[in-house]
C-alpha cells in the first residue's frame, strides 16, 4: 500500500530512475542495471518486453520474484557480470579473468546472444585479437560519427580513445590535402608537362597513401587496444 501512495506522489525520472533486474543464481540473488542488457542481447530484450504485471508478481522486480537461472552455476554467472559491467564502464585492462573464466564469459555470452561481449570474450580467451582490429579500424576510418549505442557497447574508455584517434586522422587528412595542393602548384609553375600526368600514376599515388594512412591507422589501434 506504501508503494502504491509513493508512485502516486512522485513520478519517475525518464533517464535517472535506473531499472535493475534481480537473477536468482543457485542459492545467491544477483541485482544489476536492466538497460545494457537490453541493449546488448536480444535475448534479454525480448524478455523484457513481455506483458507485465503488478511488480510484486512480475519476474525480477524484487527478491521475492526473481529471474531464476537453472542450470548456471554461480561462478559462471559472477565471471559473466564481472566482464560485462567492466567491459560497460571501461575497466578492461583491469579485469582480472583466467582462461577458464572467460570460457564462462564467452558461454553465458553465446547462451544470450550478447554478440559484442561473445567477440570480446573470443579475442581475449583464445587471443584473437586480430578478429578485433577489422571492426576498430572500420570504426576509425569511416565517416559518420560513433554512435551512443557504439560507445555503450564498447566501453567508455574504449569509445573515448577512438574518438580520439578519429580525430587524428581527420587532422592527418587535412594536412595531408593542403600539402597534395601545394605540390601540385609548385608542379604546375615549375612545368606544364605536370598536367598531361597519366591517369594511372594518379591512382597509383591515391592508392599509396590510403595504404600509408591504413598502416599508420592500424599502428595506433595496436597500440591504443593492446592488440
Amino acid at each position: 500500500m506504501a508503494e502504491s501512495t509513493v508512485s502516486n506522489r512522485w513520478s519517475r525520472h525518464v533517464e535517472f530512475y535506473i531499472h535493475t533486474v534481480t537473477f536468482l543464481v543457485e542459492d545467491h540473488l544477483f541485482r544489476i542495471p536492466r538497460e545494457p542488457l537490453e541493449t546488448e542481447s536480444t535475448v534479454f530484450r525480448d524478455t523484457f518486453l513481455l506483458p507485465q504485471g503488478d511488480s510484486e508478481t512480475v519476474e525480477g522486480q524484487s527478491d521475492m520474484c526473481p529471474v531464476a537461472l537453472p542450470g548456471i552455476s554461480k561462478k559462471e554467472f559472477e565471471c559473466f557480470i564481472r566482464a560485462f559491467m567492466h567491459r560497460q564502464h571501461g575497466k578492461n585492462k583491469g579485469l582480472a579473468l583466467g582462461q577458464a573464466q572467460w570460457i564462462f564469459v564467452l558461454k553465458l555470452s553465446t547462451t544470450w546472444k550478447f554478440d559484442e561481449l561473445h567477440k570480446f570474450a573470443l579475442a581475449t580467451t583464445y587471443g584473437i585479437k586480430k578478429w578485433l582490429l577489422p571492426a576498430l579500424l572500420a570504426l576509425a576510418q569511416r565517416p559518420e560519427p560513433i554512435r551512443i549505442d557504439e560507445g555503450r557497447r564498447m566501453g567508455f574508455e574504449n569509445a573515448l580513445k577512438l574518438a580520439a584517434l578519429r580525430e587524428q586522422l581527420e587532422e592527418t587528412k587535412v594536412v595531408d590535402r593542403i600539402c597534395e595542393k601545394f605540390i601540385l602548384k609548385t608542379r604546375d609553375e615549375k612545368s606544364k608537362a605536370s598536367k598531361y600526368e597519366s591517369s594511372k600514376a594518379r591512382d597509383a599515388r591515391s592508392t599509396q597513401k590510403l595504404e600509408e594512412r591504413d598502416k599508420e591507422c592500424i599502428a595506433l589501434l595496436t597500440q591504443l587496444f593492446d592488440l
